[in-house]
Order: C-alpha cells, then sequence, then structure tokens
C-alpha cells in the first residue's frame, strides 16, 4: 500500500518536464514540434488546444533529463505551412535548479514592448493565436519546439 502512495500521480504541472513560468502560475508545455525533412514544422505530441496562451512571461523550468535548451525562436503558424516563413532566434540564459532542471531566462520576452516588436518582425504585428515562440530542446541529433504565445499588449 505504501508502494502505492509513492507512485501516486504528481500534481499535473509537476509531471510535466517543461513548464511555462508566469507571475500567477505554472503551466506545462505538452505539445511539441519537430522539423520535417520539408522544412516546416509539424506538432508531434500534443495538438494546437494544447498550446498555451499567456499574459506575461517570466521563465521556463525544464526538467527533463538528457535534453538541452539551447533558444527560444519566434514564428509565425506560417512555420508549419513553409519553410520560408519569418523566424528570429532569441538567446537565453539557464541557470540549474536542482539535479537535473533549469530555469531558462528569455530576456526579450520579458517587456511587452518588445514581445510587440517580435510580433511586427515575424509578420504578425496582432500578435494573437498566429504569433508563436518556441523553446527548442536538443538531445543527441534530436530536436524538440515547445510552443507557446503570449498575448500583445493593447
Amino acid at each position: 500500500m505504501l508502494a502505492a502512495l509513492l507512485v501516486a500521480t504528481p500534481a499535473s504541472a509537476q509531471s510535466s518536464g517543461v513548464l511555462l513560468v508566469t507571475a500567477t502560475e505554472q503551466i506545462p508545455l505538452r505539445a511539441y514540434a519537430e522539423l520535417m525533412t520539408a522544412g516546416v514544422l509539424q506538432l508531434t505530441s500534443g495538438a494546437a488546444r494544447d498550446i498555451p496562451t499567456i499574459d506575461r512571461f517570466r521563465s521556463i523550468r525544464c526538467s527533463l533529463t538528457g535534453w538541452k535548451p539551447v533558444t527560444v525562436m519566434a514564428a509565425s503558424e506560417a512555420l508549419f505551412d513553409s519553410e520560408y516563413a519569418e523566424r528570429r532566434l532569441l538567446p537565453i540564459a539557464t541557470r540549474p535548479v536542482g539535479v537535473t532542471a533549469v530555469d531558462v531566462r528569455v530576456a526579450e520576452l520579458e517587456r511587452p514592448e518588445r514581445i510587440a516588436e517580435l510580433h511586427k518582425t515575424i509578420g504578425v504585428p496582432e500578435g494573437g493565436d498566429r504569433a508563436y515562440f518556441f523553446l527548442v530542446l536538443t538531445s543527441g541529433g534530436m530536436t524538440r519546439y515547445y510552443p507557446f504565445r503570449i498575448k500583445t499588449a493593447p
């Protein structure tokens, strides 16, 4: 019986290896995409409804053993259809927070005016459901793109 209690499912936020952290909550990033040979992204885990939209970005916590965060990419939904879609790579800073977890800071996503500028550069000035940010993780020769959205301030 004790063994059953020890393997009970943790809280939903803790069961995900990638958490999007805002000022008020931690949202599991369950959906991810992979780059296809045609040069477009395709969701290979989860669905569009699993992609969260937040008001304010604080950080991302990654605790997937063997996976390393390398960058964050800004792109429009056109990246799912065209290899020529506009995209921008954003620098990240990582900080260990335990044995396997790291916090990922993206300074450019901490200021609403910079998010609005990024939306313009990728061709989606209105932001919304057509503008994406992707945490890019690598492990060996594999790469995953974890999508999320940030609302543009009015």
